[in-house]
């Protein structure tokens, strides 16, 4: 009995490439489902925020400034920011922008190490993106403060796209402010 030629590219069954064409179709489909959703891009945002609020040298006050705007174009106008175990510390953008330079501006170096991001869904146009990290500042003239902190950012939809309405940070318990720091 002769043996069958060996399968090549031109004899190979015609429904062999149309199963590759469509399992490559689907794999395209999925991947763009799962970046281009409103939490991926949410989750991408939040972590351009955190290497946004890092600070590795000392800034010329330009350089400070730009940092504000580019937080703010994060922000909702009318966003929040508290402190965990306090009342709300700053409403608005404006001095949400104006606290995020003037502690840059105390600061030698920020750092934000360890970062865990979780993302979820928390209603309708509303996502909740939460932080963990090590944090350390070390303020002008050499004061430390480093410490394991959270934030919990609230993400919501608006006719400018998704904006932070409220952001509530968790400090370690076990670092405190020094004196004098804004």
């Amino acid at each position: 009995m002769p043996r069958p030629p060996p399968m090549t590219i031109r004899n190979r069954p015609s429904w062999v490439s149309g199963v590759a064409a469509l399992a490559l179709a689907l794999l395209a489909g999925l991947w763009a489902w799962s970046h281009f959703r409103a939490e991926a891009r949410v989750r991408r945002a939040t972590e351009r925020i955190v290497r946004l609020v890092q600070k590795t040298a000392a800034e010329a006050p330009v350089a400070l400034g730009l940092s504000g705007h580019r937080l703010g174009a994060h922000l909702a106008q009318g966003a929040v920011l508290e402190v965990e175990g306090s009342r709300i510390l700053l409403t608005g953008r404006p001095e949400i922008v104006q606290f995020h330079v003037q502690v840059r501006d105390a600061c030698e170096r920020i750092e934000f190490t360890e970062a865990r991001i979780s993302v979820s869904a928390a209603g309708p146009g509303e996502i909740r993106a939460d932080v963990e990290a090590r944090y350390r500042f070390v303020a002008v003239g050499g004061t430390e403060i480093a410490g394991r902190g959270q934030a919990e950012l609230r993400w919501i939809r608006g006719e400018d796209g998704w904006r932070i309405g409220r952001a509530r940070l968790t400090p370690d318990p076990r670092a405190a402010l020094p004196e004098g720091w804004p």
